[in-house]
């Protein structure tokens, strides 16, 4: 498992990849994203001591795609199962429970669930 997180809201995830003026990759097309998180030898031999030969799901976790496109595509064409977070989260904050986590993503998402029954995650927001 990898994470990054950005809160960018031009970073949604594309069919293909884009490259700026400069020829510098935006790195959020489906072609880099497969190469890079799934199909890069020492992700394929982490994977392989892992699971070995047992089957598995690519799943990638983003915030947002560009369209629908996308998330046909990359099962079609990658084999990768695109989730959205807003899809997930609240199963997620259920899940995760009150158990203790060192990943300050999974910490940050139990704090701000303990913070929305206590009133607290709105006084946040300021006035």
């Amino acid at each position: 498992m990898e994470c990054r997180v950005t809160i960018d809201p031009g970073f949604r995830i594309r069919v293909r990849n884009m490259e700026t003026a400069r020829g510098r990759k935006h790195r959020r097309g489906l072609d880099t994203l497969s190469r890079e998180k799934f199909e890069h030898p020492l992700v394929k031999e982490r994977v392989e001591e892992v699971f070995g030969s047992k089957e598995y799901r690519k799943v990638l976790v983003v915030w947002e795609v560009e369209d629908q496109a996308v998330i046909e595509t990359a099962r079609r064409d990658y084999g990768i199962e695109i989730w959205k977070v807003s899809d997930i989260l609240g199963e997620l904050e259920e899940r995760l429970g009150t158990n203790g986590y060192r990943d300050e993503v999974l910490r940050t998402i139990q704090l701000l669930s303990g913070a929305r029954g206590t009133g607290v995650r709105e006084g946040l927001r300021g006035p």
